[in-house]
């Protein structure tokens, strides 16, 4: 049964609605250093006078945030009135998105600074938890390419699912950077102000209140949605959520040794009507109202509440913070009477500031050695030579970061943190990487549909299962399986030539099933089965992460045989040799719609027998793709793809074809049917709307001229082919689902549909 929290918080992300949604996290290791993050306590430590910050002869003031997701971007603006009024802090307290803000007023950040954090970080990208396109290794490139979705599974210890559809690392490497000046940090209490930050330990159910231990890892802790970041792991307790036990905690900063407690609450106003129409709208608003409970008594508990009306907006409106942090600032306007009681002259003020600017660190050292935390054996030293690099050297966090990336685009590693660490008087780099608990081995998952006619609805299934290591250092067993208009079975194995090569050879062997139709003109005369069974090796080169090329020899059991019509003599039954060269770049940003950046993918084939004739035959296919991206929304695609069967004619089916779904759009799959072709196109794409970047993306609509040139072909074959095409592309958890209706030549329409691959 899944714990209240995650129920809580993925009802509210469904529905889109819920005011009171925090963000919690997971943190993946301790960094092991003398001062370790205490374990879950229920008793609060009640700080002395002496620790406070607190000038003489006023009350002691504490500041606590509410959770609520995007909405605690209203924090802000409170903390701008009140330090433009000279009201000091003494203590902050917070939960979730509350905890965060809190976290960076605590370490010494002004709201101008909050401001700029918030803006800096592509939260699209930190939400759907996705390691950038270009990070990915070549071989997780591939894996995206051939499954364009986010779902992803193990295999470790039988099918599994991950704990969350986001491991947070993109979070956790933001604090990482942030914070890292306060990486000896002992107490919470020394930092610029003393902070604490609550989630909740979901095996007990009850609070866990982060007073010490590495800051990054606390706020990280307090900043993700169960179920869709993956939760906290320490020891044997698992962080999660506070909001479900203390979503407004003001009983914490009582006992941190507040006077005076000032509320900053995130009013979300009532449900709005249609979203209780649905099922999750239902479950969302009732979690609301139970996580609402347990505010009423710190709202009771509270000297002033700020108010902050932000229910014209959605909890996870996260590219919202322009619109959201004014509403912070009007709401502490209006209490202006209640918190000037609290304001300190000018001179007072200055000695205030001072004092917390003294407390706020911004050095750090020059790392003298590399540490890895959370790995052993060779895997611990293959990382350490990553970082070598930073050794000696002043902290570069861009080129730190960069280093990770390329680590994380192996695919192995849920999170990879960083920070600073002292051994024997000295200080280094630690570098603190988690494997994911579910795999190796990972399985990939794909559902595609295509459909260019009410009549022509095509389904497909397809699997990948990758295995890790099991012919030495590097390598990888891929199997593969799909089922639908294609159908394969194929297994290889990927073995670098020695353990660090780029030099590699690869084994395979494959059945490969598809049904291919055949066409005279527009009519469709007979329906083919095509069966290409074989065996063959690769060499190959990875040049980098974009670039591969390989050699390759085959034997296969190529034959067609028709299964509907009759009275064409398309049917044939081969065994050749198959040298095969392939060339490969992926260079775009993105596997589903890129922005920017190009692909090129050429493919040699000679087969030493042919159809329908003596001797052997030569293909040459190509496809290069460059995407250019026009101000903020637009995007420019131009593609270009050609092949060629070098002079060989009466090919049959085993020639080259065009025709369906942005491949001369208004033509049925496969219509055109010949030994050469060419196919030309260039469009234009426009960002209609940001989703909800848990479960979607970006919606898209533009269009397509295309135009192409078939060699060999029948009579009835256009000469000149080509078409106007409008799509919509909406980019979601489950892959780019798209929309069309073309209009081209010889009076030739389609409309057209699908889940799967677009470029």
């Amino acid at each position: 049964m899944l714990n209240f929290a995650l129920c809580r918080s993925l009802a509210l992300t469904l529905a889109g609605a819920a005011g009171t949604l925090g963000i919690t996290a997971a943190a993946a290791q301790q960094q092991p250093s003398a001062q370790t993050a205490q374990q879950t306590t229920e008793k609060l430590e009640t700080k002395t006078p002496s620790q406070a910050p607190a000038a003489a002869k006023r009350p002691s003031v504490g500041l606590v945030f509410e959770g609520g997701g995007a909405l605690g971007f209203a924090h802000i603006g409170v903390i701008q009135w009140m330090e433009e009024h000279h009201i000091a802090v003494d203590y902050v307290a917070g939960t979730s998105m509350g905890g965060l803000v809190g976290g960076l007023y605590a370490s010494g950040l002004g709201p101008d600074e909050i401001k700029e954090f918030v803006k800096r970080i592509d939260w699209p990208t930190v939400l759907s938890g996705q390691v950038p396109f270009q990070a990915l290794s070549y071989r997780r490139k591939e894996d995206k390419l051939a499954f364009p979705n986010r779902l992803e599974f193990g295999l470790k210890h039988g099918f599994s699912l991950p704990s969350g559809l986001n491991t947070g690392a993109a979070v956790g490497l933001l604090f990482d950077r942030t914070m890292l000046p306060y990486w000896d940090l002992k107490s919470f209490n020394d930092l610029p102000i003393p902070f604490r930050c609550v989630a909740t330990e979901i095996t007990t159910g009850k609070p866990h209140v982060f007073q010490d231990g590495p800051l990054p890892q606390a706020l990280r802790a307090t900043m993700s949605i169960p179920g869709v970041f993956a939760p906290v792991h320490h020891g044997n307790e698992i962080y999660s959520d506070g909001g479900a036990v203390d979503n407004l905690p003001v009983d914490v900063a009582r006992a941190m040794g507040a006077q005076v407690v000032i509320s900053s609450y995130l009013n979300a106003g009532p449900p709005k009507p249609e979203s209780l129409n649905s099922l999750t709208g239902v479950v969302g608003r009732n979690i609301s109202i139970m996580v609402a409970t347990n505010e009423v008594r710190s709202l009771k508990d509270s000297d002033i509440v700020i108010s902050s009306d932000v229910s014209k907006f959605e909890t996870l409106a996260f590219s919202k913070s322009d619109d959201i942090i004014p509403i912070g600032y009007k709401a502490a306007q209006q209490m202006a009477p209640e918190l000037e009681k609290y304001a300190l002259n000018d001179a007072d003020w200055a000695a205030y500031v001072a004092q917390r600017q003294a407390r706020r660190r911004t050095d750090l050292p020059i790392p003298q050695f590399v540490e890895v935390y959370g790995v052993t054996g060779m895997q611990q030293s293959d990382i350490a030579v990553r970082f070598e690099k930073f050794v000696g050297e002043p902290i570069d966090k861009d080129q730190i970061e960069k280093s990770i990336a390329g680590l994380q685009g192996t695919g192995l590693y849920s999170t990879i943190n960083y920070n600073i660490v002292e051994r024997n008087g000295k200080r280094g780099l630690l570098i603190r990487p988690a494997n994911k608990t579910y795999g190796p081995p990972f399985m990939n998952f794909g559902l595609t549909i295509l459909a260019n006619d009410s009549n022509n609805v095509q389904l497909g299934l397809g699997l990948r299962a990758t295995f890790y290591n099991l012919a030495g250092p590097g390598s990888e067993l891929r199997l593969d399986g799909a089922v639908g208009q294609l159908a394969v079975l194929s297994g290889e194995l990927f073995r670098p030539l020695k353990a660090g090569s780029r030099a590699f050879v690869a084994p395979r062997a494959y059945l490969a099933h598809q049904v291919n139709p055949y066409f005279v003109g527009t009519e469709q005369l007979e329906e083919y089965k095509e069966k290409r069974n074989g065996l063959g090796v690769d060499l190959g080169y990875l040049f980098n992460a974009r670039t591969e090329v390989r050699v390759g020899e085959d034997v296969q059991w190529y034959s067609e045989r028709r299964t509907i019509g009759e009275g064409a003599a398309q049917d044939f039954s081969l065994t050749p040799f198959v040298t095969r060269v392939r060339f490969q770049y992926l260079g775009q940003d993105d596997y589903m719609v890129p922005t920017r950046g190009s692909l090129v993918s050429t493919l040699y084939n000679y087969y030493t027998e042919r159809p329908n004739g003596s001797g052997g035959y030569s293909q040459l296919t190509g496809r290069i793709e460059h995407f250019i991206p026009i101000r903020s929304r637009g995007i420019l695609p131009m593609i270009a793809q050609g092949g060629t069967s070098f002079g060989a004619d009466n090919l049959g089916l085993a020639g080259l074809t065009l025709g369906g779904p942005l491949r001369l759009s208004a033509y049925a799959r496969n219509e055109l049917l010949g030994s050469d072709y060419f196919l030309g196109q260039i469009g234009y794409l426009h960002r209609l709307a940001q989703l909800n970047p848990v479960f979607a993306d970006t919606i898209y609509a533009g269009g397509f001229y295309e135009i192409g040139k078939m060699y060999g072909a029948n009579a009835q074959t256009p000469t000149l082919p080509n078409d106007v095409t409008g799509v919509v592309v909406i980019k979601t958890l489950f892959g780019p689902v798209f929309a069309g209706l073309s209009i081209g030549d010889s009076d030739h329409r389609k409309w057209y549909f699908g889940l799967g691959r677009v470029f």
